[in-house]
Formats: C-alpha cells, sequence, structure tokens
C-alpha cells in the first residue's frame, strides 16, 4: 500500500519520538524556500560555533577572534579546511570535552573513507538520530512498499551472512521496522562469490535489493550471464561508493529496473539522496551544509566539479566544521521537483574493483580494516591485485612496520579475503588518485 506522508512509531521509545519529530519537521522544510533553508542552516550553525568555541580546545582557539552574533553563512570561508589527517591526528583537540545531555549516549564510528584514510569520529544518539529519519525519508521519497520482500548484499564484519544461506529477518530492521508492518528482509554478505550471490536471489525472490555499486556491476554481469530471472523485482539501490551511468544503464539493459543511489559516509551519515523524480541528488541541508571548492579554497561554481568540504550541524560530540571528505563533486541549479534542497548534480568518490580468486570466483573485497588499525596507525592504504596468486598492500604511515606487525596485518587480509597467495607489503610518501579524480582504496589489474 503507498506510505502515509509521515507515519508514528509503531514501538515507542524515546529514540523513535526524536526520529519522528525530525521527519515531521523535514517533511516541512523539503518545500521551504532556498532563502528559508539557509536561515535555518545559519541558526544551527551559529548554536554549533558556539558550543564547539566553548568546549573544543581546537576550535576555541579558532574562533577566539569571531564574533558569531555577525557571522554569516559566507563567514565560512574565513574558517580552516579540516583535513582528513588533522581529524585523525588531532582528534583530541578536536572532540569537545562535554556536549549536550539531550543528544544521548556518546558512540564512536570508524571508517576508511573515500580516500583510504582511516579515522574514528565521536558521535552521538543525535547523530544517529538524524540518520534514521533521513534513512526513512529516502523510503518515502521513493515510495517502497513496506508489505514487500527486502534484499541486501552489503558487507558485514567477520563474514557473517555468507553464502549459501545468508540470514532472514522477519522485518526491514530499524528504522523501518519501527515505524513500518515490513515484510521480510533477507542479508547475504557481499564477500560471498557472485555466483552463489545470483543463486541466493532467485531463492529469495525480493522486490527490492540493495547493494554496493561495484558488487551489484558483477552481480548483473552474472545475471545476464545465465539468463536469470528475478520476476519480483522493482528497484535497485545503491550506497557506498561512487555510481558511474554506465551502471545505471546495465541495470536498464538487463533487468529493465530503475536504480536508486544515495550519498553517504561514516563520519557524518547521509549527505544527499537521488531525487525522486530525476537521477541527480538533493543535499540533506537541513543538517549539513556542503561546499565544493576549487583548488584555491573559492567556491566552485555550479557545474564546476570541486573538492567536497562538509559542515555537519549535528554533532556536538567532534564538530566536524568544514571537513574535506576526500570527494570532488559537481552542483547544479535547482529542481523542478519543488524541493529547495540544494542539487548535486555528480558525485567523485571511493571505488572499489572485485577481487578475484583462482577458483574462478569473485567477490566484493572485505578488508578488515577495523582489526588491521589496532595494529598499525595507518595514514592511509591501498590494496592492488597484480594476480591470481599476488596482492600489494600499500601503506602510508609515519614508522615502517616491523616483521611481526607486517605477518599480523598478512593474516588479517589473508582471513578477511580468503586470498590463497602471496600478500606484499610496500611503503609510500603518499598515494594519488586516478586521472579521474577518484581514489581505489581496491584496485584490480586483472580487469
Amino acid at each position: 500500500m503507498p506510505l502515509p506522508a509521515v507515519p508514528a512509531p509503531l514501538k515507542k521509545s524515546h529514540a523513535n519520538r526524536v526520529i519522528h519529530q525530525l521527519l515531521l519537521q523535514m517533511e516541512s522544510s523539503q518545500w521551504w524556500s532556498a532563502a528559508r533553508i539557509q536561515r535555518y542552516q545559519l541558526k544551527q550553525l551559529r548554536q554549533l560555533l558556539a558550543w564547539a568555541g566553548q568546549y573544543s580546545p581546537h576550535y576555541r582557539n579558532v574562533l577566539q577572534d569571531i564574533d558569531l552574533a555577525q557571522f554569516e553563512l559566507s563567514d565560512l570561508q574565513r574558517l580552516p579546511v579540516l583535513s582528513r589527517e588533522q581529524l585523525r591526528s588531532q582528534r583530541q583537540q578536536l572532540r569537545c570535552t562535554q556536549y549536550p545531555e539531550t543528544h544521548g549516549a556518546a558512540d564512536e564510528m570508524m571508517t576508511s573513507g573515500s580516500t583510504g584514510s582511516p579515522v574514528v569520529v565521536d558521535s552521538t544518539a543525535q547523530v544517529a538520530a538524524i540518520w534514521s529519519a533521513i534513512s526513512l525519508r529516502d523510503h518515502l521519497w521513493h515510495r517502497r512498499d513496506a508489505s514487500l520482500r527486502n534484499a541486501s548484499i552489503r558487507w558485514r564484519v567477520e563474514n557473517i551472512g555468507m553464502a549459501p544461506e545468508g540470514l532472514e529477518f522477519p522485518g526491514w530492521g530499524a528504522p523501518f521496522s519501527d515505524f513500518y508492518q515490513t515484510g521480510p528482509g533477507y542479508f547475504l554478505n557481499s564477500s560471498s562469490d557472485v555466483r552463489d550471490q545470483a543463486s541466493w536471489l532467485q531463492r529469495t525472490n525480493p522486490q527490492y535489493l540493495i547493494s554496493h555499486p561495484s558488487n551489484l556491476r558483477a552481480l548483473l554481469q552474472e545475471i545476464r550471464k545465465r539468463s536469470i530471472k528475478l520476476p519480483a523485482l522493482i528497484e535497485l539501490r545503491t550506497v557506498g561508493e561512487a555510481l558511474d551511468n554506465d551502471l545505471r544503464q546495465l541495470a536498464d539493459e538487463v533487468l529493465g529496473l530503475p536504480l536508486v543511489d544515495c550519498y553517504s559516509c561514516q563520519e557524518v551519515g547521509y549527505i544527499a539522496l537521488q531525487c525522486p523524480d530525476h537521477r541527480h541528488y538533493h543535499l540533506q541541508a537541513e543538517h549539513l551544509i556542503m561546499e565544493v571548492l576549487d583548488e584555491n579554497n573559492q567556491a566552485c561554481e555550479p557545474g564546476q566539479s570541486g573538492r567536497i568540504v562538509l559542515t555537519s550541524l549535528g554533532n556536538y560530540h567532534l564538530p566536524l566544521i568544514r571537513y574535506d571528505i576526500g570527494d570532488y563533486g559537481e552542483l547544479a541549479e535547482g529542481c523542478s521537483c519543488g524541493r529547495s534542497l540544494p542539487v548535486l548534480r555528480r558525485i567523485q568518490g571511493r571505488v572499489r574493483n572485485m577481487l578475484s580468486l583462482p577458483d574462478g570466483s569473485k567477490r566484493w573485497p572485505n578488508l578488515g580494516f577495523r582489526e588491521i588499525m589496532s595494529i598499525a596507525d595507518i595514514r592511509q592504504f591501498q590494496l592492488q591485485q597484480h594476480s591470481l596468486q599476488r596482492i600489494e598492500l600499500k601503506l602510508v604511515l609515519a614508522t615502517a612496520l616491523d616483521a611481526g606487525q607486517e605477518q599480523k596485518i598478512r593474516d588479517i587480509l589473508s582471513r578477511y579475503l580468503r586470498f590463497p597467495g602471496a600478500i606484499d607489503i610496500s611503503y609510500h610518501d603518499s598515494l594519488p588518485r586516478s586521472a579521474s579524480g577518484k581514489f581505489e582504496d581496491f584496485v584490480s589489474l586483472l580487469d
């Protein structure tokens, strides 16, 4: 059945009440004028800066000579851009000594990021509620039928939910199942062989499927090769990597289905959702500010590609103000759908190739970098598959590893990748992007 405009939570809890209030506000604010959205952003930004200036050692120094009562959105350019390396090395100075009690419990997130640079970010329950509300907004925008079957082929730690069985759940999972009576949910680890993924999809026969773009590409090629029919499937979704237009074309050619994408990062949460009427994206401007900057840190014009710099308006635990996430993007003029949320036309971010194994199988590579980071303070990394028998791990770090540390990292990679060949480790001053501006944290030279 069609989704109601804003559902009330089925499961009563403080967190769900917060999510519901956020949803109600966003249902209204998406139709505000661009000027009203900017006024709302400015109000939140001044509050965030005031808090950061009082409780963050780093921002206390940055903001000491700035009159926040007179601060405007254009004054963001007066503040320094925060790099991933700064976030990694100066986290203690950036973090606030306290955050509002109303923001709930503290949390900690780790991400490899779109430049292969692992970072840890302190967060709160309030940030998680914003993430959940925007996730529900995505379902509402695209009018997904909650009663149908939803399948996910994504990465999960420790190879949980591997083929052939995967995992089955009575609902779609939080936050959706907290607000709707849903159909069953299915999960398969993307580290499973693509051939097994295709067979699993035949058995579960879902109406909705979400996966990583690189994994979905290999899966669609396998489906086409075996002439597999998926009669129930009505929508494909992608998340977690850069999406190329040729993947949309492949989805249409193989299955005749639309492909809906979203743009997010672990540090900030949802950044932009695909417009329900177009292929471009709408920034989630009620909760963040995006700048697209050229090589001189000047704002790019619409249609001009530049570095994406974000200010998260909801994280008072570790304020991310003008944070360079390592992606490139391109803004555009307004959208005919009627929403005044800014338009992001193109994103250039992380790309991940598929891992090839000697037995002929292919799978999305689970790199296991959360464990590796407990052994070494890695500034940047990239894996290259040179052959079916050899992978090279390129590292950027302050001090080379000793033989014992190197072997521990090889053991972790072998376990997560299930790769039987040699894993070589090399050291570098930096790891460049490709000529297209994308960074690939796993590169297959076989493809």
